[in-house]
């Protein structure tokens, strides 16, 4: 058990540390993937609900203690962004397909996104943080570049996860013989 807590912990150190001193250096839009966002979904998939909450805690943490903005940011993005996707993998995607898996990436991309801007936004009306448009041209290309990124790790990740276990199944439908 203690192997397991330590495993953990040393899992969100080093996703931590590839999102924020990693990802946020690259060209061309890729800096806009969130590595910590598709390691969330992807531990709510595979392991539990209680896992996956403790690693949203721990990622956004880490993330909070090396950003400018105020502390809490990121620990309640993923916070609530973990509770919106466990609410959408129980009650509407009842399979573990790789369809449900794209669609949960991509609602949790946009859950993510819309609760960052809005508390940066209501920091904002405090004069705690300088004001972001959100409506703005750049917010909609941003936001598109993660989604196609975040969609396109999790198609990879699907399939190699698959293929280590037998937990998710790749096709909506099975065949019968």
């Amino acid at each position: 058990m203690y192997f397991k807590i330590f495993l953990n912990f040393i899992l969100i150190v080093i996703s931590s540390l590839i999102q924020f001193s990693f990802i946020s250096i690259l060209p061309f839009g890729l800096d806009n993937f969130n590595f910590a966002l598709v390691a969330l979904i992807v531990i709510l998939l595979v392991s539990s609900f209680s896992t996956s909450l403790w690693w949203a805690i721990g990622v956004g943490f880490l993330l909070d203690i090396y950003s400018f903005l105020p502390f809490g940011v990121y620990l309640a993005c993923f916070f609530f962004t973990v509770l919106v996707a466990n609410f959408l993998l129980v009650n509407f995607f009842t399979d573990r397909s790789l369809y449900s898996f794209l669609a949960l990436i991509f609602l949790s991309s946009i859950c993510f996104n819309f609760l960052f801007y809005f508390f940066i936004y209501f920091l904002e009306i405090f004069g705690v943080t300088p004001a972001v448009v959100v409506l703005g041209k750049i917010f909609w290309i941003n936001l598109t570049w993660q989604i196609f990124f975040n969609i396109l790790a999790v198609f990879v990740l699907f399939y190699v996860v698959n293929f280590v276990s037998q937990r998710l199944r790749p096709v909506f439908l099975k065949r019968k013989k």
